[in-house]
């Protein structure tokens, strides 16, 4: 039987360590691709996103570049970074992106496996926020707690604070970040809703595609 292919995510805080790995086996499997891919049950966690996005520095081991060498001594076949913009991207200029310069780097360490970086707008939490109605559907909020005016997820700096309210109680990363993204819709209105939602299912897309050359 042929090995399946292994992806390996990273990413920067204890919510999403788990979290994303089962949105990319619930995508798989959306895809079909589940009988020829797989994902680690644990993300690599930089425990911080400064850690992740900060300057490679081996002795002190951050830097995306320390993270990618972690991810690489598990064999993937396949890498996905997800990290959060926060407000960072507001002050960087269009040929500056985060995004591009974290694949960058990630690539001068990692260049024989494909690689993508997906930089998410403002916070993960937006996709909940422009997933509300599978969320919904999956009984996951209170019927009744609604957000009052247009909903435009990724313009929010407090989506967090957002969710914690539609929640009706505090918003704890490592146990609401894995339930919600259980009920995470992949259809095509929440990505018009998200764009960085949308770039995650292309680059997912890409990725497979690259794998299985």
């Amino acid at each position: 039987m042929r090995r399946k292919k292994k992806i390996v995510p990273v990413v920067e805080g204890f919510g999403e360590e788990r979290a994303v790995p089962c949105l990319i086996r619930r995508w798989l499997y959306h895809r079909r691709f589940d009988k020829y891919f797989e994902v680690t049950d644990l993300a690599v966690n930089a425990k911080g996103c400064g850690k992740l996005k900060a300057a490679y520095d081996s002795q002190r081991h951050i830097g995306i570049e320390h993270y990618i060498e972690a991810a690489v001594r598990i064999r993937p076949d396949a890498i996905l970074v997800i990290v959060d913009a926060d407000d960072e991207c507001l002050k960087r200029g269009r040929d500056n992106g985060l995004g591009p310069v974290l694949l960058a780097r990630a690539r001068a360490v990692a260049s024989h496996i494909p690689l993508a970086v997906v930089v998410a707008n403002r916070e993960y939490e937006a996709w909940f926020l422009a997933s509300l109605t599978s969320i919904r559907q999956a009984q996951l909020l209170p019927a009744g707690n609604r957000i009052p005016g247009e909903l435009e997820p990724e313009a929010h700096a407090g989506c967090k604070r957002l969710i914690a309210d539609l929640l009706s109680c505090p918003y704890e990363e490592t146990t609401h970040q894995l339930q919600l993204t259980g009920a995470l819709s992949l259809a095509a209105g929440v990505q018009r809703r998200s764009p960085s939602y949308a770039k995650l299912m292309r680059d997912l897309d890409r990725l497979v595609c690259e794998t299985r050359r």
